[in-house]
């Protein structure tokens, strides 16, 4: 029983996410409130864990860092701020900590990683490796596309329609269209390969347990004649 239960847990809740596809029903519903409370509680139990090991560790070692420790621990009490209409304006100080604080820090990675590291390799990259046609042509490939869609959105100057911008954003638009074709491309793999996986699960196909396969007939069977039968009683009532 202890071995069948996750597996029976897990393909009834695979199948009442997937139930949705039929029709938004309790199945799903109650799937999805099982989902968000879980979750919620999940998050809840890390951030208080967080708080208690964080505490055993640098900020009980002195006077100034428990003080420090207390203010944060104040501050971030002041989310709850949010539900009262009388000190509401209190919530505003921890949102704009956090807010100042993220861009901050997300504008000195952007800075670094996708730009000054960006052009800086861009910079070294040889455009022929000895012996490796591929990499020599995909380092020819990068050498004119990078610059022709950062040319492509110089909206000054009026050599924006000489025959030479034009090529340049022709080649632009290629290049772009490309780009977010495979992005699109990728999505759409990882998303079928989550659905290959958890259809491998549902069948038991090796090595996910083959006991998930019998949870599958009885459970799918189960929420079918239960939709199917609701949908007829709702129709007749």
């Amino acid at each position: 029983m202890a071995d069948l239960l996750p597996i029976w847990t897990s393909v009834f809740f695979t199948l009442a996410i997937y139930s949705f596809l039929y029709k938004e029903n309790p199945w799903y519903r109650f799937a999805e409130s099982v989902y968000a409370g879980v979750s919620v509680g999940y998050g809840v139990a890390f951030d208080l864990r967080y708080l208690r090991d964080q505490w055993g560790g640098q900020w009980s070692s002195s006077g100034t860092m428990m003080l420090l420790f207390g203010i944060a621990v104040l501050i971030g009490l002041l989310w709850y701020a949010r539900f009262s209409k009388q000190y509401f304006f209190l919530y505003r100080w921890p949102l704009a900590i956090i807010v100042g604080t993220g861009i901050g820090m997300a504008l000195r990675t952007v800075i670094f990683t996708q730009f000054l590291q960006q052009i800086r390799a861009q910079a070294n990259m040889p455009l022929f490796v000895a012996g490796d046609m591929m990499q020599t042509i995909n380092n020819i490939l990068i050498a004119i596309m990078v610059p022709c869609v950062l040319l492509y959105f110089w909206f000054t100057g009026g050599t924006r329609e000489s025959a030479g911008m034009q090529i340049v954003e022709k080649i632009a638009r290629y290049t772009m269209m490309a780009g977010f074709g495979s992005a699109f491309g990728y999505t759409v793999l990882t998303r079928m390969s989550l659905l290959i996986g958890r259809s491998q699960y549902l069948l038991g196909i090796t090595p996910n347990p083959p006991e998930a396969r019998m949870a599958f007939y009885t459970i799918a069977a189960i929420m079918l004649i239960t939709l199917i039968g609701y949908d007829l009683y709702k129709g007749r009532s």
